[in-house]
């Protein structure tokens, strides 16, 4: 329990949403109805309407395709019923159909598809020129304008850009005429009509009317969304998708639009602060405002280095890259950044202001007159030319701060690369060193190894020596002791019979032993020798 009251605390309440819900779920009862009661099929219809029209003006495209779509066929059977479209036509059915006509169209739209909402408020041609000033009149000035809009937005996509400018233009004509700038809940629809005019001035190559037109749809969204992304934990969900999904498509566009007037600091300062309200986002939105915020850096790190900031340019690509590489492949295509980017025309082009029934110019009692046309013109470009001059200083100083910090940052850097690069080099040095040293201790050990092994081998060597001359000498002495047995047992036999034979035989065996101790004596030399 204290969690949610938490929650409720923490998620203001949102009117818009609340609306949605209520909406949602008459049309969700009247569905249930219809199936037994037909003769509410009118409400149905209006209902679906209604619900289309709310989630148009809060840019809930996707949400509205579905109910869009089913308005359409309702209130053309409603309209078919009554038999064919002729003088004697509903003039109620036919501003029904038209209108969920519209809506589909702009859903279209917003979803990306110009070319066939084009087709779709084409497809009203017929309708208008039978029912003509008595169909205009009962059309809401939302569903002119979203009709004019969409032609406008089709013309772009085409590139017939004098088409998009002359609907832009009866659009803005429509808006001003109808109030409905001032309406609190239409400030996206007019926020859309600001920017539509933005967007077809750009493609003329009217730079600085694009601008003037960008900063008051601009000016319209800031007033809508009070800063609140700054705080995205404190939104619901719907809230906060609601609100964020302008902001891309707008800043990008800002920024782009200021750079090609010349105004460099402040296209740049416009993308910080894109950047800086997606980089709060990615946490709540994930990976669409990963896409929006790679793009965002890397928009970022192309005007840097334009202007040769080359650090920064670096260093914005450099977080873009990182950012690209958490983004899950199956990003869905509708989040591409791209979607909404209109190319800036090279060429100098001129349009007519469309006729009364193609400007719907029979939506109100009153038509704004040229005179109060040039006044708003010239109020617009006063507005932007005192918001130029008061934020045209502060962005310069603050890419003057930025760039005093990029320096000190790339001194740093710089310092903490020399550092790296001489500690590297001391330390191969040192390495280097410690190898020779190691190798130097290892070929001492090496060689001290084989010394001891032709010392161990030569003692070796010496004692086998030693023990085959200990064993010959002990079987020459045995031998030697034998014979001199021998010997004496002959001699002591002869001198039993013969006293010279005895001495002879003695004097021989003196010599034979004289002879062997003298052949001995020269062996042990040659060995002595051998060993040296």
């Amino acid at each position: 329990m204290m969690s949610q009251a938490h929650n409720a605390q923490k998620q203001p309440q949102d009117p818009y949403a609340q609306q949605a819900k209520k909406l949602a779920s008459l049309v969700q009862r009247l569905r249930g109805w219809v199936g037994s009661d037909p003769s509410r099929a009118t409400e149905l219809a209006d209902a679906l309407i209604q619900l289309t029209e709310h989630r148009l003006l809060g840019h809930g495209y996707a949400a509205a395709a579905e109910d869009a779509q089913d308005a359409v066929r309702r209130a053309a059977e409603l309209l078919a019923a009554k038999g064919p479209i002729g003088p004697y036509t509903s003039v109620s059915d036919a501003a029904r159909y038209v209108t969920a006509v519209v809506h589909l169209a702009a859903v279209q739209a917003g979803l990306g598809a110009p070319d066939a909402a084009g087709k779709t408020i084409e497809s009203l041609k017929d309708i208008q020129i039978q029912l003509g000033e008595s169909l205009l009149r009962h059309l809401h000035p939302r569903t002119a304008i979203w009709a004019l809009a969409c032609g406008a937005r089709a013309a772009l996509a085409a590139g017939d850009i004098a088409a998009a400018n002359a609907c832009a233009d009866a659009a803005l004509a429509r808006l001003w005429e109808s109030g409905l700038g001032n309406d609190p809940d239409s400030q996206y629809f007019a926020m859309d009509v600001d920017w539509l005019a933005s967007d077809s001035r750009w493609a003329a190559g009217r730079v600085a009317e694009a601008v003037a037109f960008l900063h008051a749809a601009k000016d319209r969204y800031e007033a809508v969304v009070e800063r609140r992304l700054d705080q995205p934990a404190r939104l619901s969900p719907a809230l906060l998708d609601r609100l964020a999904e302008p902001l891309f498509s707008l800043y990008k566009d800002m920024a782009d639009r200021l750079g090609a007037l010349g105004e460099v600091d402040l296209g740049l300062t416009t993308r910080r602060r894109l950047i800086e309200i997606l980089r709060g986002l990615t946490g709540r939105l994930g990976d669409p405002a990963r896409l929006h915020l790679t793009s965002a850096l890397n928009d970022l790190a192309h005007d840097l280095l334009e202007y040769g900031r080359v650090d920064e340019a670096d260093a914005a690509a450099g977080e873009a890259a990182a950012i690209a590489q958490v983004v899950e492949h199956g990003a869905d295509a509708n989040d591409d950044p791209a979607r909404r980017t209109i190319s800036r025309g090279t060429q100098a082009v001129m349009w007519t202001p469309l006729s009364p029934t193609a400007s719907y110019a029979a939506t109100t009692a009153a038509a704004v007159s040229r005179a109060d046309r040039d006044t708003l013109e010239a109020e617009r470009q006063r507005t932007t030319a005192t918001w130029l001059h008061t934020e045209r200083a502060r962005a310069h100083q603050l890419e003057l701060e930025l760039m005093a910090q990029a320096r000190i940052e790339a001194e740093r850097r710089e310092v903490e690369r020399l550092e790296a690069e001489r500690a590297a080099a001391a330390q191969l040095a040192a390495e280097r060193t410690r190898a020779e040293e190691a190798e130097r201790l290892e070929a001492e050990r090496k060689a001290a190894a084989e010394a001891s092994e032709r010392l161990e081998r030569k003692r070796r060597r010496e004692e086998r020596i030693e023990a085959h001359r200990l064993e010959v000498e002990r079987r020459e002495a045995e031998q030697r002791e034998a014979e001199q047995r021998e010997a004496e047992r002959r001699a002591g036999e002869q001198q039993a019979g013969d006293p010279a034979e005895a001495e002879r035989l003695e004097l021989e065996r003196l010599q034979a032993e004289i002879d062997e101790l003298e052949r001995a004596d020269k062996q042990a030399q040659a060995e002595r020798d051998d060993l040296r």
